[in-house]
């Protein structure tokens, strides 16, 4: 744009003079053909809101999720020890699984969530139970992320007591194999 300024007519409701244009090399300053500069950091505000809500639903959901796996694990290591206590009473490796889901479904993890045994190993004296569950976001990270899967692995050690008290030498219950 070369030659004389764009002329600048008055805003409704404006008061005080026009804004002077001054040409900085070939283009005309836009801060001068702005007369209502209302909204300019309408842009700025809608990107700290979001950012915002974004580490508040970090902060909303993060301490529940490592609720849920604190949870997952305890509740896994109870299920591994009614496995166990399956096991070492005489019942085998189905009749634990069946007892320490039964247990499971009594239960749920802590913010509602189902929980479920996934495997159930068996050696020597000791039952080890691997449960898996899952965490819904309930902040804004819900829109952006699926449902946080959690697996948790709880060990129990099962021992024989002998009529007079004393711990077997027996170094494996019912149907746990050796090896």
């Amino acid at each position: 744009m070369t030659g004389s300024p764009p002329t600048l007519r008055p805003v409704a409701g404006m008061t005080g003079s026009l804004p002077t244009l001054r040409r900085s090399g070939c283009r005309w300053s836009l801060q001068a053909l702005a007369g209502d500069q209302r909204g300019l950091y309408a842009p700025f505000v809608a990107v700290i809101t979001a950012a915002l809500l974004f580490l508040g639903g970090i902060a909303y959901d993060g301490p529940r999720l490592n609720a849920a796996r604190q949870h997952a694990v305890h509740e896994a290591n109870d299920a591994a020890r009614v496995a166990a206590a399956t096991v070492a009473s005489g019942g085998t490796l189905a009749q634990a699984e069946a007892a320490a889901e039964s247990h499971l479904d009594q239960t749920r993890l802590v913010f509602g969530d189902e929980i479920d045994v996934v495997l159930l190993d068996c050696v020597g004296s000791r039952v080890q139970i691997t449960v898996a569950s899952g965490y819904r976001f309930r902040s804004v990270l819900g829109l952006l992320r699926n449902p946080q899967p959690i697996v948790a692995t709880g060990a129990a050690e099962a021992y024989l007591i002998q009529p007079s008290g004393e711990v077997s030498a027996l170094h494996y219950v019912g149907e746990c194999p050796l090896a």
